[in-house]
């Protein structure tokens, strides 16, 4: 779609779809109410046990918005589904939608135009969190004070936890994507990604406003406790390793410190003394918790404190030193 400005406005939607039934339609609605409406829905089925792609199909032809349906032969995963996806979009940009999920309907325009005002390789609108109901939460990131970074800046706000890695509240230029950027058969699939993309880019356009819906699902990967659980030291070690090739390690020292604490170690013990909450008390809880403490490092607790990153380096430090202390804490949010 070229606008009255010669602009390009093309949206490829890639949707993986898998066991979203019962929210498909409400998600595929959204889409067909965008004030920029896409010029291609992908659906890419990942062998869930459900009628979602029939709901999907019966959906998108009520609303009349063209799409196409790819089909993995088994289960491969949400990043395996993104990926899948991008190789058959057409669109200048991307959006990478969750099926459970909805958007503002000035979503995509909002922040093709905002990316297109800033030349950015991408755009990110802030987050609000919503129950299975529909029940408004919170807004996940804190406000932007600037309309645009650059790739770096961004790539910062990421690790410093001011800005979420979801594929879902961004639009991307289709150029700044590899062919595959998502990872494979690994849960926490966006962080690494999202950090690649950040930093290949040249400008990042920042919406301040909540457009996008995200649901908070306790049943999701991220919601509930489980061997997957344990990637989130996995994509740590990656972020660590990516940072240390481009030379950054040290210089983002504390940015880095942040999303460590922030983003695995107290996600991963919390999942599991939620689990033990739950009555459930085994190997895997104990030897989470005990994973959780040993990437803890008062060191780095310290330069948090110093830095002004209070909040993490707190709850780091009680978790290291008064595990017990933290459990009942977390028992009683």
């Amino acid at each position: 779609m070229i606008a009255a400005s010669g602009v390009d406005t093309s949206v490829s939607v890639v949707l993986p779809v898998y066991n979203t039934a019962g929210t498909i339609a409400a998600c595929l609605r959204s889409v067909a109410a965008q004030t920029l409406r896409p010029s291609q829905v992908i659906l890419v089925d990942d062998c869930g046990g459900d009628d979602a792609i029939e709901v999907a199909r019966r959906t998108l032809a009520d609303v009349d918005l063209p799409y196409l349906v790819l089909r993995h032969d088994r289960n491969r995963r949400i990043g395996a589904a993104r990926n899948t996806g991008l190789a058959r979009a057409t669109g200048e940009w991307i959006w990478f939608l969750d099926s459970d999920d909805q958007a503002d309907p000035t979503f995509l325009a909002r922040l093709v135009a905002a990316a297109t005002d800033h030349r950015a390789d991408l755009a990110v609108c802030r987050t609000r969190r919503v129950d299975p109901a529909g029940n408004q939460l919170d807004v996940v990131e804190p406000r932007w004070r600037r309309p645009a970074v650059t790739g770096e800046q961004a790539a910062r706000l990421l690790l410093a936890d001011r800005m979420k890695a979801y594929a879902c509240n961004k639009v991307f230029r289709r150029r700044i994507l590899p062919a595959a950027p998502f990872d494979l058969d690994r849960s926490y699939e966006d962080f690494r990604p999202a950090l690649r993309t950040l930093l290949r880019a040249t400008s990042v356009a920042l919406v301040d406003e909540p457009l996008y819906r995200y649901t908070v699902d306790p049943s999701s990967v991220s919601g509930h406790f489980g061997r997957h659980t344990f990637d989130l030291l996995t994509v740590a070690d990656d972020v660590h390793a990516e940072l240390v090739r481009r030379g950054l390690s040290r210089r983002w020292r504390t940015d880095q410190l942040t999303y460590l604490i922030a983003n695995v170690v107290l996600p991963l013990a919390n999942m599991a003394l939620r689990a033990e909450h739950a009555g459930r008390t085994d190997d895997t809880t104990r030897a989470a918790v005990a994973a959780a403490r040993r990437r803890t490092r008062v060191v780095d607790l310290v330069r948090l404190l110093a830095a002004g990153r209070i909040h993490p380096a707190v709850a780091g430090g009680v978790l290291k030193a008064a595990p017990a202390l933290y459990a009942r804490v977390l028992a009683r949010r």
